[in-house]
């Protein structure tokens, strides 16, 4: 409670000190799944839909220069159904995996102008994830009971990764794919060794209500 306390106090701090920016809000949709690898062999899930919302901000640096951020609540997870991975532990890895991230992106955007007040833009850079929760529902006779995935510790519930992507800017008006993908080992488990990562296909439109350039 504290970290997301600090982190919201300097998100509005930022906005209130930074010339030339703009509020608005996000949502969209996301094609999550998660990079099993265990003993150098991999394996793919299906992919899960989720979605993620929530309050962004663009800050201009120079000229057609930006950074931009946000908090976003994220929906992300996977489908799979492996007998290899139905162990002690494994088992909690199989079904429909739900888990709740806190967002926090931070991207440099450069900006092409077009016509009028529409701009393309291409952006990357890092994005931080705090779980939030996790739930796994598995298909078993009889069904097994959504369970709380972080509850049985082998998964972190912190995540860290790089992103990037590209839209259009039609007045306040945004539209953007982004594509992230993992870099934090999030397996926690001892019996079942291997990388667990998270990646996601990301599809939004932000409204920019609020305005400060000058």
């Amino acid at each position: 409670m504290k970290t997301k306390l600090i982190l919201v106090i300097a998100f509005a701090f930022l906005v209130h000190e930074t010339n030339g920016q703009s509020i608005g809000f996000k949502g969209g949709i996301n094609l999550a799944n998660m990079s099993f690898t265990q003993n150098g062999v991999g394996y793919s899930p299906e992919s899960l839909t989720g979605f993620q919302l929530g309050p962004v901000a663009d800050f201009k640096l120079v000229k057609n220069l930006y950074l931009n951020t946000g908090f976003l609540y994220s929906l992300k997870g996977y489908n799979l159904n492996s007998p290899v991975l139905a162990g002690t532990e494994g088992v909690f890895l199989n079904g429909k995996v739900k888990l709740s991230y806190l967002d926090i992106p931070l991207n440099l955007a450069y900006k092409f102008p077009l016509i009028g007040k529409s701009k393309f833009f291409i952006q990357g850079g890092p994005y931080m994830g705090l779980g939030l929760g996790g739930s796994v529902k598995i298909q078993t006779t009889p069904e097994t009971p959504i369970q709380d995935v972080y509850s049985y510790n082998y998964l972190h519930n912190f995540d860290f990764g790089v992103g990037a992507g590209a839209g259009f800017e039609f007045g306040p008006l945004v539209a953007s794919v982004n594509y992230e993908l993992g870099i934090s080992n999030l397996n926690l488990s001892t019996t079942l060794p291997g990388t667990y990562k998270n990646k996601a296909l990301q599809f939004s439109i932000a409204y920019m209500f609020w305005n400060f350039n000058k």
